[in-house]
């Protein structure tokens, strides 16, 4: 969508001074969940049984695999307020210094976000956290 800024004249008549493009929807399922998948995934994700048959939960009872989970959060709470960055933890810890115990992903766990991926998570939340059709996520099994 086009906002096309007008500026009044003199003679009444109203002439476009610039037009911008409006901010782009965010796809959740293209350029948010490949970020979750990569640096999350691995410690977040619904139980399931290991290749030695132990039942592994996720960590913090934060399932990252489903709509559902990510908005539901984890033991601590909600981890996305939808069109609040400020208040969602789970863009907030990815911010903290990479040497706080609660910055996430841990060091040396999965590959850290990129300040890219950060904004990109950040005009996600502000836009509304959509997800569109996405649901859940197939996870091959290990």
């Amino acid at each position: 969508m086009q906002k096309t800024i007008l500026i009044a004249t003199l003679s009444g008549l109203a002439l476009p001074l610039f037009t911008t493009q409006a901010e782009d929807k965010i796809d959740f399922e293209s350029q948010i969940w490949p970020m979750i998948e990569n640096s999350c995934l691995k410690c977040h994700r619904a139980p399931y049984e290991d290749e030695r048959g132990r039942t592994r939960r996720p960590k913090a009872d934060l399932v990252v695999s489903t709509k559902e989970g990510l908005m539901a959060g984890g033991e601590d709470g909600e981890v996305i307020v939808p069109g609040k960055p400020e208040d969602s933890p789970f863009l907030q810890m990815t911010l903290l210094p990479l040497s706080d115990d609660e910055h996430m992903p841990p060091e040396d766990k999965a590959d850290q976000w990129t300040d890219e991926e950060k904004k990109l998570m950040e005009e996600w939340i502000k836009q509304g956290a959509d997800f569109g059709d996405w649901e859940e996520a197939e996870i091959e099994e290990e």
